[in-house]
Order: C-alpha cells, then structure tokens, then sequence
C-alpha cells in the first residue's frame, strides 16, 4: 500500500520516494491504492496540477500526464472552472457495462492527455491577472501582433519559419483552408487532391462546388508524374494535400518527394493547400513544402491535434501577395478568431505546458499505435516512423466495406461509412481507424480485438 501525506492546507499528496517506475505511474497507483482502501473519498478534490507539481518536485508535465492517465482509468474527472475530484470507481472496461457503450473509431481527435486542466488553469490566471478585459473587444483581424508572434515562434520549431506580417490567427484549420481555396479557386473550377482526401475538403468542395480530382499516390503520398499529368489535363492550378500523416492513410512524403512536388507545382505556376496539422508527433518535422515555394503556398496549421479541437484556433501563413485580401476574408467570414483562446495557446506555448502536451501526445500515440499493431497485425497499413492518432485498414478482397461498418456498428464500434471518407477516385478500398477517441487504452484494445474477430470470420451481412 502507498503511503500518503497531506500538504500544509490538508490536500491529499502521495509518498512517492519508495515506489519503483516512472513517476506518473506512482503517482496513479498511489491514487488507485487509497481510493480503494477508502483514504480517498469519491469528491475529493485534487490540488491544481501546477500546485500538485510544485509540492512533489516533479515537472507539470509529469503530473499532467499522470492525471491524465488516473481519468483513464475512471479514478479521477476534471470539471472546467472547479478542478478535479475523485470518483467513484468505474466498472473495468472489459466488462458487459461497458461493452454496451459505442466506441468511436471514426473520429479523428488527440487522446486526453490532461489538456482540460491546463486550459481551465490558464483560463483562471486570464481572471486573475486582468488580461480578460482587453480581449473582449474588436481586436485586428489577423490577430494580435503578439499571439502571432508566440505562435510563428513555435511554428519555426517544427520547420516552418515564415514572416509574422504573413501569419493569420483563424478559427481552426478549417476556418484557414476555406479562406485559402477562396483566394486561389472560383466555384465549379478543379481542385487536386491525393485520391483519398480529407473529410474537410469534402465538405468545401461541396459547399462551394469545387471539383476534386483524385491523384495517384504511393507510400510516400503523391506520385511527382501522376501530379504533372493531373495538372496538364485538368487545368487545374489548385493543390491540395497533407505531406505528413496524411488523413486517412498515414503516409509521410520523404524530403525529396517534397521537392518533386514542389517542382511540379512551379512548373505549374498552380498554388499549394498544405494542412500540416500533425508535424508536432514528429521530433524531427519534415520540412514543409511551402518553405520550398513560399510564393505559391498556403501553410495551414492548428492546435486542434496537439491541445484541443474546442479552442478552435489555427494558424495560417499565405503568401505577401494575398495577404490584404485574406485580412478582409477573415473580416467578411467571423471579424477575427477568438482572441481569449488564441490568448489561452499564446500562454500555454510561454510557458512550456504545449510541449510538455505535445510529448504527452507522442507517447500516447505510440503506445496506441503499438496496441493497433499488437490486434490487428497484418490487416493494417505499415505505420510510418511516427505514430499518429489513425491507421490505414485496406478492406480485404472478398469484403465490403458497408458490410464490415455495419457488423462493427452491431459490435457497438463505430468507422468510417463508405463516403465520409472521400475516394476521390477508384483505388484501393480502405477506411481510417481513429485511434485517440477511446478513453482508455483498454477499450482501445477491446474495440480492436472485436474488429479483428469480424475481419476473420466469414461476411454476415448482406443486402438485397
């Protein structure tokens, strides 16, 4: 059994000194152990992470991650703006109680990895300290100038260093990307993707009756010759694409694949979309491909994947000469993107608390991505060298995919339908697994492992 102590005010501190393992662990079997023996009462409240981190020696980031994990594990919950209390304990994961719960294998989201907490942290300090006041008015279009600067300094950590005039503070990635094709594409005109594509862009191709056009790719992303060929006999001058861990199928383009593409694009004299949502899972970001034709590249990023899709704040970097016409879109479409969120990702990135998450994330990928490769094996795509939050499952031949949703949906799984993720043209069939939404690695794992007996056994629906 843990020991426990309790710090000058009576908060609960665990003894951590004779414990083995990483201190995160420790800390949550300490957690787990008075829970059970009744030490912890369900409702108790837990110091603030900061305070908690204070009180032991250990990193923010270390306490982070361990509160994280004690939600995993159904012994701990965050409420925004009230802190964190104990709970009363959860059935196991492996049990008909939770077996009867949808799992979510279609939604694309990072794995909690104690961002709640963070964000109510740096919400109250925005309280306390008076900076709310001067947030809640018209504030510039493109953002204040010095969130754009916080943010393009954390950008040139992961290789895309650019002008902080060009930098744009939107609301999501979506937000940037629809700003971006409005520049560079009319309605009705073709738009280049790879052959499966973003949902996203989907969804804007729809709205605005773009035309998308498929481009052959290989485990590298877009092949350079099938790019060229698109564009001569298209007449296309749009492209996009998503160079690292592209959604759905996890491929990751090498450096000089990014300089065949870039070529073909100046050859072209078309423009680059270059959704770079996941370069923070690599610890050396390939060089984005818009460093290579800044003149003719739109470089999308957010902070949906590596904090949270609720603070809806993303960053864009277009090129000088649409910079006037972009502040005014992003006047013509929200005034400006919320500059108490963006103050929110300005301060977490100030202090260190987003690269502590964004190591937190790392980790949590891979022992996803170990779990995903532990099931199903041979049924997915290689991963690349960094894990990512989705995996590539090929339908096997013999198989249909509206079939293999249909039996996980009655297994209480739910993928991707057969549209939701666009085939832009004929290929492969496959579907992305998400592997981020399930609270908990166990019920990760289970959903797996159902997955896995479907994809075994023989086809068990049919339609007539």
């Amino acid at each position: 059994m843990s020991q426990t102590s309790t710090s000058t005010s009576g908060d609960w501190l665990p003894v951590l000194s004779d414990m083995d393992g990483p201190r995160y662990l420790a800390f949550v079997q300490a957690l787990e152990n008075d829970v059970q023996t009744g030490i912890l009462k369900p409702g108790t409240r837990l110091l603030p992470q900061r305070d908690m981190a204070n009180q032991l020696g250990l990193s923010v980031g270390t306490v982070s991650r361990a509160y994280a994990e004690a939600e995993a594990r159904g012994l701990i919950s965050g409420e925004v703006g009230r802190g964190t209390f104990v709970q009363r304990r959860r059935l196991p994961a492996n049990t008909k109680a939770t077996a009867q719960t949808t799992i979510n294998l279609a939604l694309n989201v990072p794995p909690s990895t104690g961002e709640a907490e963070l964000i109510a942290s740096v919400l109250s300090e925005i309280l306390v300290d008076g900076a709310l006041s001067p947030l809640l008015g018209y504030l510039p279009h493109q953002g204040l100038p010095s969130h754009r600067e916080i943010m393009a300094g954390w950008l040139a950590a992961f290789g895309m260093k650019a002008e902080t005039a060009n930098l744009f503070i939107t609301h999501g990635g979506q937000h940037a990307l629809s700003i971006a094709l409005n520049m560079v594409a009319a309605p009705k005109e073709t738009v280049l993707t790879e052959r499966f594509t973003y949902s996203g862009m989907v969804a804007l191709s729809a709205q605005n009756e773009y035309r998308l056009h498929g481009v052959d790719g290989d485990a590298q992303g877009l092949l350079p010759e099938a790019l060229d060929r698109a564009f001569t006999e298209t007449g296309a001058r749009v492209l996009f694409a998503t160079p690292s861990l592209q959604t759905p199928t996890g491929t990751v383009m090498m450096l000089e694949r990014r300089q065949q593409i870039a070529d073909v694009v100046q050859k072209h004299r078309a423009y680059f979309l270059e959704d770079d949502v996941y370069a923070f899972l690599f610890a050396s970001p390939p060089t984005p491909i818009s460093t290579l034709i800044p003149d003719r590249s739109f470089y999308v990023t957010s902070f949906a994947k590596c904090l949270a899709p609720g603070l809806r704040i993303a960053a864009m970097i277009v090129p000088e000469q649409f910079r006037d016409r972009s502040i005014n879109a992003v006047r013509a479409t929200g005034w400006m993107a919320s500059p108490i969120m963006a103050e929110v990702v300005a301060r977490l990135i100030h202090s260190g608390d987003l690269l502590r998450q964004v190591h937190a994330k790392r980790a949590a990928a891979a022992r996803r991505n170990a779990i995903a490769d532990r099931v199903l094996g041979t049924w997915l795509t290689p991963m690349s060298d960094t894990p990512g939050f989705h995996r590539w499952l090929p339908i096997p031949a013999g198989r249909t995919l509206i079939a293999l949703v249909t039996q996980a949906a009655q297994a209480g799984i739910t993928i991707a339908p057969p549209g939701a993720l666009q085939q832009v043209d004929r290929g492969t069939l496959g579907t992305r697994l998400c592997l981020g939404h399930p609270a908990t690695d166990d019920i990760l794992e289970n959903a797996l492992l159902e997955l896995r007996q479907i994809l075994e056994a023989a086809e068990a629906i049919s339609f007539v």
